[in-house]
């Protein structure tokens, strides 16, 4: 009676230690697959130029087997720890950027509480579109340089945490700036039409700006 019972608890263990890792696989496989859906894809009605995980060895980003081809048009930028951040910071701002064609636009995964952002519509790195948090008061500012000089659009409100999904969306003559669950658009006639998008991060505390999951992309 004791073996059979000793038997009992093993094949009770045995399956409770099987449904553990059916659950674990699944639960894995629910987030990869959310991630890979909302993150590392261009939107509706948009086609992806380049994609960018981060996922190289440490090192200047730009240098790894499947990275994209980044420019730093200010500051030098890194890898460390799969995420991309500004290594040696240029004064006030700091871009990093792919050349992808005209209206290009850029979506990724931002943390940080500093002015961390996003550039779009990039000419040159003074004329361009941004989307840049504002700590103090915990908003999103979309901003349009043009020649140095930068005027706010528009302001994404409500958006809460030190990381989320923000992105620039280039649809001449709109833009839409979204942060988290939060979306604004602007009609804007003028705008220069620019090459390339990318990653901003700006004064006083540019480093500790991080960046993933990027993915820049165009109109289709």
């Amino acid at each position: 009676m004791k073996v059979k019972k000793e038997e009992d608890r093993g094949w009770v263990s045995l399956v409770l230690a099987v449904v553990f890792v059916i659950v674990v696989i699944g639960t894995f496989s629910y987030l990869f697959r959310d991630r890979s859906e909302t993150l590392v894809t261009a939107s509706p009605g948009f086609g992806v130029v380049a994609i960018d995980p981060f996922d190289q060895e440490a090192g200047p980003i730009g240098t790894g087997k499947d990275s994209a081809d980044w420019i730093f048009l200010r500051g030098e930028w890194s890898v460390a720890a799969g995420a991309a951040f500004v290594s040696d910071p240029a004064p006030l701002r700091n871009i990093a950027a792919i050349d992808a064609g005209p209206q290009a636009s850029v979506k990724a995964a931002i943390s940080g509480l500093g002015r961390c952002g996003l550039v779009a519509n990039l000419f040159d790195e003074r004329n361009y579109l941004s989307l840049v948090r504002i700590e103090k008061y915990g908003i999103w500012n979309l901003e349009q340089t043009v020649n140095g000089t930068s005027n706010r659009l528009a302001t994404v409100v409500g958006s809460q945490g030190t990381a989320l999904n923000a992105s620039i969306e280039v649809q001449l003559p709109i833009v839409t700036a979204s942060v988290g669950d939060q979306h604004v658009s602007v009609r804007i006639q003028d705008l220069t039409p620019g090459r390339s998008a990318g990653l901003f991060a700006a004064d006083p505390e540019p480093s500790d700006c991080v960046f993933d999951d990027v993915v820049i992309s165009r109109p289709n």
